[in-house]
């Protein structure tokens, strides 16, 4: 399989593809493509058999495509996970990396990489590594805009996008960190919340890809 088609698979299913149907449009903004490139690809996609469209909802990943989309995210996280743990990269500089070597790893090489880093059970961004073409991406979290004041909630996954993990870590806020809504300003305004006594104050837009338990 060529490593474009690897990506395409690889970011359907993170677009959540593995159980509702995505659009094109969301998957041409998500690998920064044009929509004409996205047709294309869709189309030798569903002639291959890893797609199925549904009209007027978009394509989904067939059983075929999530067990070829989960060898590609299962790397792509694995790696994730060995460039933080034992290298020293911070998790916002990570996914370019993994993005790298992901397409490089044969199988010894990943069943080796498992077995290293002891079966981690979820990547830096806390999105589970899916081990046997397992279907895992499906839990039910809650993102953080749709908290209302005085619930509190732990940090559970946060959306892989540099600048949002950038300003995250701007703000001090991590995967298991529990916090606790105080305020939320009208207008769709800016989110007010605690985390061990301190007072943090988040953008709406960047509460709509945090997600919480």
């Amino acid at each position: 399989m060529t490593r474009n088609k690897q990506d395409y698979l690889k970011i359907i299913y993170e677009l959540g593809g593995n159980i509702n149907p995505v659009n094109n449009k969301d998957i041409a903004s998500a690998l920064g493509v044009s929509p004409p490139s996205v047709s294309e690809m869709i189309k030798k996609l569903l002639e291959e058999g890893y797609l199925e469209y549904t009209p007027y909802k978009g394509i989904k990943l067939t059983d075929y495509g999530i067990k070829e989309a989960s060898k590609i995210v299962r790397k792509h996280r694995l790696w994730e996970v060995f460039l933080i743990n034992h290298l020293g990269y911070s998790w916002d500089e990570v996914h370019d990396e993994a993005e790298k070597l992901e397409h490089v790893t044969s199988s010894q090489l990943e069943k080796r990489l498992q077995e290293y880093l002891n079966f981690p059970k979820a990547c830096p961004h806390g999105s589970l590594i899916p081990y046997s073409e397992e279907d895992v991406d499906s839990t039910p979290y809650r993102s953080l805009d749709t908290l209302k004041e005085g619930e509190k909630a732990v940090i559970k996954r946060v959306t892989d996008k540099k600048p949002l993990l950038k300003y995250l870590m701007h703000l001090g806020l991590a995967i298991g960190d529990e916090i606790s809504i105080i305020n939320l300003a009208p207008y769709n305004g800016p989110i007010t919340l605690i985390k061990q006594d301190k007072k943090i104050i988040i953008g709406k837009e960047a509460s709509e890809l945090i997600y919480v338990e």
